[in-house]
């Protein structure tokens, strides 16, 4: 598959279609810098005419992804990347397809390693992260993007 373009949809015609639904959660609503946060997205496929579709998580700053922990239904993949994107097939995984992937907070060195005296690291920001699957539906390539997903990381 050739990634829908990195998911440029160019749809100008008005076809109602079944859809592919996104959905996005969390495991924690606030990180310290260091900490990890697991990331669940379910993906709904309404139309059996959508075979395949393109996965992809640009995580926000200052979330990193953690390597080889990717699970698709359970499963690991471990040389998948959400922020690089990856190919999903519906004929063989389902039309429920659901994603977990791991990341890691970054921020203030000394709160890193938890140093208790350390008053560097007691600000927070608020960062939102989305997912987006891309597929093609009725002659044009097609984007949903899940909801947002609120977290806040000390800095």
């Amino acid at each position: 598959m050739n990634n829908l373009n990195n998911c440029n949809c160019n749809c100008n015609t008005q076809v109602s279609c079944p859809t592919v639904d996104i959905t996005l959660t969390a495991s924690a609503t606030r990180l310290a810098p260091c900490d990890l946060i697991t990331y669940t997205a379910t993906i709904t496929n309404q139309d059996n005419n959508v075979t395949y579709g393109y996965f992809k998580d640009n995580l926000p700053t200052p979330l990193v992804f953690l390597p080889g922990t990717v699970t698709i239904n359970g499963l690991n993949y471990p040389t998948l990347n959400p922020t690089n994107g990856f190919d999903v097939n519906f004929l063989t995984m389902g039309n429920t397809i659901t994603i977990s992937y791991i990341a890691k907070a970054y921020g203030d060195s000394c709160c890193c390693v938890k140093v208790t005296t350390c008053d560097c690291c007691r600000q927070y920001r608020l960062v939102n992260n989305n997912a987006t699957i891309c597929y093609k539906q009725c002659c044009c390539n097609k984007a949903n993007m899940s909801n947002n997903v609120p977290v806040e990381v000390e800095y």
